[in-house]
C-alpha cells in the first residue's frame, strides 16, 4: 500500500513539472469504492470536448469514434472501505463472524461480496470529454472516457480473508459520470482479463456493465429514474468455462431533506463455480451461491 501511495505522489510531482501537460486532481468518497485521481492532459491545445448538451447516445458515439485518439492520462489510487471492514471484522471478531451465519447465509459476506481486493492502483490512457457546470468552473467527476486501463494490486480477498497475490487487470473501458443540479447519471461498460501471481486464484476473462440514475425531481419511488443495475460475467482464461457471475439491482431514494443526497439499497446474486479457485483455496470449499446486500449513501 505504501509503495502505491509513493508511486502516485511521484507521478503527480513529475507531471507538474511538465508545463505543456497540466494536471488536475479529484476524489470520490464511497462506502464501497473511494479514490483519488490525477488527470494529465495529453492535448497540448487543451481541446477537450465539452459534451454538456450531448445526449447519452451522442456521448457514446463520439467516444467510440475517437477511441484511437487519446487526449488524457489518468492515475487513480482506490480503496474499498467495506472490503477492508470485512477483513478487519473477521480477523478481530472471528466468533461474531461465525455467529453472523444463518445456515448458508453470512451477513458480513453479503455486505462485502463482489469486491475482491482492499485497494488498487490504476493507469488509464484514452479519450475523455467533460460536462461543464455553468455555475461552477470545477469539472469534478463530470467526465466520460473510453480507453485502456491497467490496474495492479498485491492482495486478493476470499471469504473476508486477504491472500498475498500480486495481480493485474488489463481492461478496455467506457465509463462516465454526469452530475446535474437535478439528476445524476453513471455508467460503465468493460471487458478485460485478470492475471494472478498466486496460483490459488485462477486467471479469468470478464465482461461487465453498470448504469445508475438518480433524479431528484421525479418520484422517489420511480423505478426508471431512481435505480441502478450492475452485472458481470467471467470465464477461466485456461478452460473458458464459467467461473463467476454477478448481478445487482438497486433502488435509490432521493432524500427530501437534501438536494443532492440519496440512499440506495442493492440486492444481488453472486455465483462462483469450481473454476474460480485452485489449490488450497479450492480445497477449502466454495460458496457457489452468495446473496449480495449493498446499502449506500450518495452525496
Amino acid at each position: 500500500m505504501k509503495s502505491f501511495i509513493a508511486l502516485f505522489l511521484f507521478v503527480g510531482i513529475w507531471s507538474n513539472l511538465l508545463a505543456d501537460n497540466p494536471i488536475e486532481y479529484d476524489y470520490e468518497l464511497d462506502a464501497y469504492y473511494s479514490n483519488v485521481s490525477a488527470f494529465i492532459d495529453l492535448d497540448k491545445d487543451n481541446n477537450i470536448t465539452d459534451a454538456t448538451h450531448y445526449t447519452e447516445t451522442q456521448i457514446y458515439t463520439n467516444l467510440i469514434r475517437n477511441t484511437f485518439n487519446p487526449n488524457i492520462f489518468l492515475l487513480e489510487a482506490s480503496v474499498h472501505p467495506m472490503g477492508i471492514a470485512g477483513l478487519y471484522f473477521r480477523q478481530n471478531h472471528e466468533d461474531m463472524y461465525e455467529r453472523s451465519k444463518i445456515q448458508n447465509f453470512n451477513l458480513v459476506k453479503a455486505l462485502t461480496a463482489g469486491f475482491e481486493e482492499p485497494y488498487s492502483l490504476s493507469f488509464f490512457v484514452g479519450r475523455m470529454m467533460v460536462f461543464k457546470n455553468q455555475k461552477d468552473d470545477h469539472i469534478g467527476n463530470n467526465r466520460a472516457y473510453i480507453g485502456y486501463l491497467f490496474t495492479i494490486g498485491d492482495y486478493s480477498i476470499k471469504d473476508n480473508l486477504a491472500h498475498y497475490d500480486k495481480w493485474y487487470n488489463l481492461e478496455f473501458k467506457l465509463k462516465g459520470t454526469r452530475d446535474k443540479e437535478d439528476r445524476d447519471l453513471d455508467w460503465s461498460f468493460r471487458v478485460g482479463t485478470r492475471i494472478h501471481q498466486n496460483t490459488d486464484f485462477v486467471n479469468n476473462i470478464y465482461i461487465g456493465a453498470r448504469r445508475s440514475s438518480i433524479d431528484y425531481k421525479k418520484s422517489v419511488w420511480s423505478i426508471v429514474n431512481n435505480s441502478a443495475f450492475s452485472t458481470m460475467l467471467a470465464v477461466s482464461a485456461k478452460t473458458f468455462e464459467l467461473s463467476e457471475a454477478e448481478i445487482v439491482l438497486e433502488k435509490k431514494w432521493p432524500l427530501s431533506w437534501s438536494k443532492k443526497v440519496s440512499f440506495g439499497l442493492g440486492i444481488g446474486y453472486l455465483y462462483n463455480s469450481g473454476e474460480k479457485y485452485s489449490g488450497a483455496l479450492k480445497d477449502e470449499g466454495i460458496d457457489n451461491h452468495q446473496l449480495i446486500l449493498r446499502p449506500n449513501f450518495k452525496w
